[in-house]
């Protein structure tokens, strides 16, 4: 497949449509030949079940749920160089919030939002190596975020911010385990916060062609906000082609900071399902 190719697919890809931080296509399980590549879709829903300030609740009551689709895509020059592109889109997402932000346990209104979200363009690197009884590889990933949704509406769930990011990843498995650790960090225009994700994944293979996993993920940016989320993962290879993957992660530490945004719902539980196509 000739790289104007590989540079096709993924336009077509992002015009049709489209974390857990620190995630790739297809499952993380990226195809590792020259000019392989694939597609994935992933239903996500979030339920925040309380209203929080810093990491106090000031309403139990107000809560807000998200659901979401990401289509994602990735094209592979050798399997050391590729390219992925992953769009979220907001199918539907409801908070109840107080009227008067000074007043939480006052009168309240529901807000609605839905749409494209940010997309976000990747240039994995990688550097695989081969031990005895043992593989893995070393990742450098710079990453771009563009704004797709230009509205200013009330209730806007993504954040609509241009931002540059660069992660570094470290993943080595036996015929047994699986070990994957990484962080990324995000620069954003205007007057959004800067970003720092880490993300730490271990769990056993299994029957040649699973894995059960517990991951754990980090979120904190510059205005103070702090969240720790943890829970399980089961990924499923059907065949050689398809692949799929189901997660679970609650919220072990939930501070909103002091930010502009210091008063916001939080307590996240989240469930996502995927379904990828390898080639």
């Amino acid at each position: 497949m000739s790289n104007a190719r590989g540079w096709l697919i993924l336009l077509l890809l992002g015009a049709s449509a489209t974390v857990s931080v620190g995630d790739q296509p297809i499952m993380n399980m990226m195809p590792r030949w020259d000019g392989g590549w694939g597609v994935q879709g992933s239903f996500e829903h979030r339920h925040n079940p309380r209203l929080l300030d810093g990491r106090d609740t000031v309403n139990p009551d107000l809560s807000e749920d998200v659901f979401l689709f990401h289509l994602e895509g990735v094209y592979t020059w050798t399997k050391e160089y590729r390219m992925t592109l992953k769009i979220p889109f907001l199918l539907d997402a409801e908070r109840e919030t107080p009227v008067d932000p000074e007043q939480p346990l006052g009168e309240t209104t529901t807000q609605r939002d839905s749409g494209i979200g940010d997309a976000t363009l990747s240039f994995p690197l990688k550097k695989y190596f081969n031990e005895d009884g043992r593989s893995g590889s070393w990742s450098l990933v710079p990453q771009v975020r563009i704004p797709l949704d230009h509205e200013d509406d009330e209730f806007e769930f993504f954040d609509g911010a241009w931002g540059n990011g660069v992660a570094f990843g470290y993943e080595v498995e036996t015929t047994k385990t699986f070990f994957a650790a990484g962080t990324d960090f995000w620069t954003f225009y205007g007057d959004w916060p800067n970003e720092v994700h880490l993300h730490l994944d271990a769990g056993l293979n299994f029957l040649d062609r699973g894995q059960a996993l517990i991951e754990s993920d980090f979120l904190g940016e510059s205005d103070g906000s702090r969240t720790i989320m943890a829970g399980p993962a089961i990924y499923w290879r059907f065949t050689d082609v398809m692949h799929s993957r189901l997660e679970y992660k609650q919220a072990l530490y939930d501070d909103q900071g002091d930010g502009k945004r210091s008063v916001d719902h939080g307590d996240t539980s989240m469930v996502k399902v995927g379904l990828g196509f390898v080639f």
